[in-house]
């Protein structure tokens, strides 16, 4: 295996992944370097617990590189109706994919399988090398660029180097770049449950004192429940046994959850965060080690899809005109474009997080106004397109 390339990307997820696949088309030398080999598909296989809602932008970009392909033969769900509710509430609205022309409004799909959707679509390159498992453990500058040495005594060279390692990124902490964060006082357990119910093509969230509580449809009688606690709660229910728990999550889940059977179950901690800076010379930031948000709306891995498609826009620009595509100048009209866009989506769900976690009577009024105002057909049409990944032209 050679060790000079053009580009390094620290982290083969889903993100780094789609970034090789959109870059490898253009001849660059790839190295994508990753801890950990997604497991192979198998139809008998238990549903993971780790899942996304990937927008039509996103599978936009798994298209490119005939991923997405790939991935509709292992398992996916698509989705056509989003409803969103708050208890005693007047603000109840359903989004449905046909009131802005659409089969669907996204799907819903394991993180696993879109990796390895990923990772089978760059088998096609020779110009591309995974490195696996290995992860870096120290950068140094030289003439030429970043010399990256890795866990497993491995050197590489690279004239830029990708984040696209998570919100824990060595790559940011490895070249200094700061970020601002903060912690949520509720947690996140998710689980994956069968239901009594058939195939459904609709996710909902409805709000209540304590969190919001999710639905996401997978294929057959499968699904995923999500609930948003005090984090000592989430904790505490996720430590119930799953037949406990899934009573549980009867008692408390509207109706419309069914009966339903736990089959596995986690606990997650919510965060913020934000980098201070997206780039530097021949290094930038993709993804979570760019930006975390509050996973309210599903948005998070939206946001990293996008990240990818305008950074390969940039660098495949900057070549075909011959200039430094590793620049700080070339990697700024990155971070112009997508740092605004992620700060954006970053405090609106902080605020809508902190919204709906006020109790108060004048609170809730407003907080069911806003719902009520969406119901209007044009704003309703706009925030469809906007959760698409769709522009307001499109």
């Amino acid at each position: 295996m050679k060790s000079d390339y053009d580009i390094v990307i620290c982290g083969g997820g889903m993100i780094g992944a789609a970034l090789a696949t959109l870059l490898a088309p253009q001849g660059f030398s790839i190295a994508l370097v990753e801890a950990a080999t997604p497991a192979e598909y198998d139809l008998s296989q238990e549903f993971d617990l780790r899942i996304c809602a990937l927008s039509p932008k996103s599978a936009e970009v798994m298209q490119r590189s005939g991923a997405w392909e790939r991935l509709q033969k292992m398992r996916l769900c698509p989705y056509k109706r989003m409803r969103v509710w708050e208890v005693a509430g007047f603000g109840d609205i359903t989004f449905k994919a046909h009131q802005v022309g659409a089969p669907e409004l996204g799907h819903i799909v394991e993180n696993r399988l879109v990796q390895l959707s990923l990772w089978q679509a760059l088998g096609d390159y020779k110009n591309v090398d995974v490195i696996c498992p290995a992860f870096p453990k120290k950068f140094t500058r030289d003439v030429k660029g970043t010399v990256i040495e890795l866990d497993t005594g491995q050197r590489l060279s690279a004239r830029l180097v990708v984040g696209a390692d998570g919100a824990q990124s060595k790559v940011r902490q490895g070249f200094g770049i700061g970020v601002n964060r903060g912690q949520y006082q509720q947690a996140c357990l998710v689980a994956s449950v069968t239901t009594g119910l058939g195939q459904q093509d609709i996710t909902w969230q409805r709000f209540v004192n304590t969190g919001p509580q999710a639905f996401l449809p997978m294929l057959g009688q499968h699904g995923s429940v999500v609930w948003y606690h005090q984090a000592d709660m989430a904790r505490a229910l996720s430590k119930l046994s799953n037949e406990a728990l899934s009573d549980e999550i009867m008692n408390q889940f509207p109706k419309q959850l069914g009966k339903i059977k736990v089959t596995h179950k986690a606990t997650f901690g919510l965060q913020k965060q934000h980098a201070q800076s997206y780039c530097e010379h021949g290094v930038v930031l993709v993804g979570d080690a760019a930006h975390v948000i509050n996973p309210l709306a599903g948005q998070g891995v939206n946001l990293g899809f996008q990240d990818v498609a305008c950074l390969a826009s940039v660098l495949i620009k900057a070549d075909s005109q011959g200039q430094d595509w590793s620049s700080l100048e070339v990697l700024l009209n990155y971070q112009k474009q997508r740092k605004l866009a992620n700060g954006i989506m970053l405090h609106s769900m902080d605020l809508f997080h902190h919204g709906f976690s006020h109790t108060s009577s004048k609170s809730k009024w407003v907080r069911n106004l806003v719902l009520a105002c969406a119901k209007v057909p044009l704003v309703k049409r706009q925030v469809i397109k906007y959760a698409m990944g769709l522009s307001s032209s499109t």
